[in-house]
């Protein structure tokens, strides 16, 4: 599957892109059982791996990275967004989210943070992956965030 990065994003978002794009077969998309951590362990402190439910539209972290752990105060895994954060579903990330799953393509934005309690930075990039789960139809989000501070 291709997809086209902004030219100037961040050298660790295009890697996780292409290796999510190397697991494709142009018909499907990627299934989360092809994920191989040893393929990229410089992205790991930065990965949050989202289930997905589609009726109503809830997310669930299901994993992690340190760097995330520590940017949102507290490790979130199994906890549903809309209850960490109550202001999630009037959120970009939501519909961010939901494009990822519903177009099956990745969704990259570079910003102020939304979801975040730790405020010492001031800017994210971040790109969604969607990923199956044994069906046909993205049923996990995997989300690679960077973080950029500032003094």
């Amino acid at each position: 599957m291709d997809y086209t990065l902004p030219v100037d994003c961040d050298p660790l978002i295009t890697e996780i892109t292409s290796y999510w794009s190397s697991l494709s077969d142009d018909a499907r998309l990627p299934d989360r059982t092809q994920l191989d951590p040893a393929q990229f362990p410089e992205h790991l402190p930065g990965v949050a791996l989202m289930d997905v439910s589609h009726n109503p539209w809830r997310f669930r972290f299901r994993l992690l990275g340190e760097e995330i752990v520590l940017h949102h105060g507290s490790n979130l895994t199994g906890e549903w967004m809309d209850v960490a954060f109550p202001h999630f579903d009037k959120t970009k990330t939501k519909a961010d989210m939901i494009e990822t799953v519903e177009t099956g393509q990745p969704v990259y934005r570079k910003g102020r943070p939304l979801m975040t309690y730790e405020k010492s930075f001031v800017e994210i990039e971040r790109v969604m992956l969607p990923f199956r789960s044994g069906g046909e139809s993205a049923e996990i989000n995997f989300i690679y965030s960077k973080y950029f501070f500032y003094s």
